[in-house]
């Protein structure tokens, strides 16, 4: 992870690796967060630089909980009931058989007989 400069409470730069081509762009928004406390995000300028780099100016925005930010980092979601509908892609597990009787269990040698 490259390293965030602070400048002040709130203003932030950094100079990270850009491996993508933008094409004759000089200038993106980006996003970005902390996933450390204060848990802050930005939406900060990315600028180009030579040799597939890029300098990110930003403003601490706003704050998270720790849950907030580790969900966002992740890309997680809540899943809601509707989720686990055929329709929406989900594929059910299948049905196991019946409960195993006491024959079905293999717990090694048994020494009380």
């Amino acid at each position: 992870m490259p390293k965030v400069h602070q400048i002040g409470q709130h203003h932030f730069l950094q100079v990270i690796p850009f491996p993508v081509k933008w094409g004759l762009k000089m200038a993106v928004k980006g996003w970005t967060q902390e996933i450390e406390y204060p848990y802050r995000e930005a939406s900060p300028l990315i600028l180009r630089l030579p040799k597939h780099k890029a300098l990110v100016i930003g403003r601490w925005q706003g704050k998270l909980t720790e849950e907030e930010a580790l969900t966002k980092a992740i890309g997680g979601r809540e899943l809601s009931d509707e989720d686990f509908q055929e329709e929406k892609g989900w594929t059910p597990a299948p049905q196991q058989g019946s409960e195993e009787g006491r024959d079905d269990l293999d717990s090694g040698p048994s020494y009380m007989e």
